[in-house]
């Protein structure tokens, strides 16, 4: 073998291994995420559905995610609010739109009782954990 085709098998290699590393993962959002409310474990399934569970009052989640976002819902027993309608067994619920980082290490987020506008400043912000 020559010098040349050495260097380019070798190349070639280190390559194909750069990219397969740098793949993002299929489930992206799929771990334990450390959170304002807590620790937050969520599961993303090949569609992009989540689902997920958080220490307060029994806390779920429940969403899609798209573009690094994740649009759904927190579902409580119990808040410091009733809703007029149940939402999975519950009427403790309102919405939640959290924005994935670029790297999938963390993200910014709001929600909302019920169905209801955003609340100003109900910030739900969360990192991955280690």
């Amino acid at each position: 073998m020559s010098f040349g085709f050495k260097t380019l098998t070798a190349l070639t290699l280190l390559s194909a291994a750069a990219i397969a590393q740098a793949a993002p993962p299929q489930n992206p959002v799929t771990g334990v995420w450390t959170t304002d409310f807590g620790t937050v474990t969520l599961t993303q399934n090949k569609q992009g559905e989540i689902s997920g569970s958080y220490e307060t009052d029994d806390g779920r989640i429940t969403g899609t995610v798209d573009n690094n976002v994740i649009d759904g819902f927190w579902i409580e027993s119990a808040s410091d609010y009733t809703c007029d309608t149940a939402k999975m067994g519950s009427r403790h619920w309102g919405r939640i739109r959290f924005e994935l980082n670029s790297a999938g290490t963390g993200w910014t987020g709001i929600w909302s009782y019920c169905d209801y506008d955003y609340v100003p400043g109900a910030v739900w912000n969360g990192k991955r954990s280690s």
